[in-house]
């Protein structure tokens, strides 16, 4: 029998520390200051969670920013730190929700003096319908919508850090993807759908009016607006003055927005935009120095045809009833889809289709029609498919919600912001 030897007095002692536990051998100091931060911590957990319950109308907690990111492009890997997703719809709330949190400007609004062209024939005729043409893919068909986008315009064209022409304005930096003032001048809107004759004449019409000197009172001197569905960065160093429908306006601070720092006045002298030949005659390289003339038609008459005197002389006029559309016209891009729709199908139905085809595209247009009669094959869209829209779906990229609307006169929303106007 082999003899076991009692182990030492060091030996002894290294085997008792390892069988105490660790937090046992902390100074008491530590241990006190350990136990306060874990009591903190739940009493301030406890207290909000009280707090939440006392006042059930507390607005939630808001969203990161991270969390709002559209979902990864196919074949790349999910960011790291993109956290679960969000569908767009609700990063459209939460900018709702910090537009809304923004209050109007205090005060009496200051109202824009009237703006009277002085210039040729030929230079007045480009500014009408550049004015046209930023109302209506700006802002739709609505006459209301329409006069607050041209005086925005009309507010820069008199600022001295704006270009000194209404077409200088409405296309300042069009030659550059990142640089253009008014979206539709290079997202390629202009190159994709086409105002109606009715349409186009009901914006012009408008033009010539905010030209001879009437007023929007309701936007005042602003010189920015934005859709209520996003938060752009600059909407917090201005003043939010106005809003229409799903537009807010907004003037500049301080001496650059006061009334008299738009002392600039209009060169009269107005540049050919070439992709509105088109659309308007007097922008086209074979304008007549004289310019042509556009017949003046009230807009209680615009919900007609244009009386068949104009269209007699359709070189003489802007406001013919045949729509002039390119020699050339081309398939939509792969991310495009021109659809037939089933009207008994439900509403409701035309978003679900729009996702499952549009997919994790980043850059998205669905665009349907219930009438397949009146549904384009080619681009650009004539104006007449345009005014036969039923349902569109756009996702223009990751940093915008994506947003649906629908014809209210066939398929009526509660939510009059997802109504779909014949010019967006």
């Amino acid at each position: 029998m082999t003899e076991t030897p009692l182990p030492t007095t060091d030996e002894a002692d290294a085997a008792a520390v390892v069988a105490v536990p660790r937090w046992r051998l902390w100074p008491r100091a530590r241990l006190a200051r350990l136990a306060c931060s874990v009591l903190a911590v739940a009493g301030a957990f406890l207290f909000a969670m009280a707090a939440t319950r006392l006042d059930p109308t507390a607005p939630p907690p808001p969203i990161p920013a991270r969390m709002l990111r559209a979902p990864p492009q196919p074949g790349l890997p999910p960011m790291s730190d993109a956290g679960p997703e969000i569908p767009y719809d609700a990063a459209a709330n939460t900018a709702r929700t910090m537009n809304a949190q923004t209050a109007f400007v205090p005060g009496a609004l200051v109202l824009s003096p009237p703006f009277v062209f002085a210039g040729n024939t030929l230079d007045r005729q480009r500014a009408i319908d550049c004015l046209a043409v930023a109302a209506f893919y700006e802002a739709g068909t609505g006459v209301a919508d329409q006069r607050a986008v041209m005086q925005v315009v009309l507010n820069r064209a008199r600022h001295p850090i704006f270009p000194s022409s209404v077409c200088g304005v409405v296309f300042q930096g069009s030659d550059r993807t990142t640089g253009c003032q008014f979206t539709f001048t290079c997202d390629g809107a202009m190159y994709r759908r086409r105002p109606s004759p009715l349409a186009w004449a009901q914006a012009q019409q408008v033009a010539m009016q905010m030209l001879s000197g009437s007023t929007d009172p309701v936007v005042g001197m602003a010189t920015h607006y934005h859709t209520d569905w996003v938060h752009p960065a600059w909407s917090g160093q201005m003043d939010k003055i106005a809003a229409i429908r799903t537009h807010l306006f907004f003037r500049m601070r301080g001496a650059a927005g006061a009334l008299r720092s738009f002392r600039a006045s209009s060169s009269g002298v107005e540049p050919r935009i070439a992709r509105l030949e088109l659309l308007s005659l007097a922008h086209r390289a074979d304008a007549p120095a004289g310019g042509p003339q556009l017949v003046a038609v009230p807009l209680q008459d615009l919900e007609t045809p244009p009386p068949a005197a104009a269209a007699a002389s359709p070189d003489r006029i802007l406001v013919g009833a045949i729509e002039r559309l390119p020699d050339r016209t081309s398939a939509p891009d792969s991310d495009i889809f021109l659809v037939a729709l089933d009207p008994g199908a439900g509403a409701d139905s035309f978003m679900a289709m729009a996702e499952a085809r549009c997919g994790r595209r980043s850059h998205c247009r669905f665009l349907g029609w219930t009438d397949a009669a009146r549904k384009p094959s080619q681009f650009p869209i004539p104006g007449a498919a345009i005014d036969a829209m039923s349902f569109s779906f756009i996702r223009q990229g990751k940093a915008e919600p994506a947003r649906a609307r629908w014809n209210c006169a066939q398929f009526p929303r509660q939510d009059e912001s997802q109504c779909l106007s014949r010019g967006s």
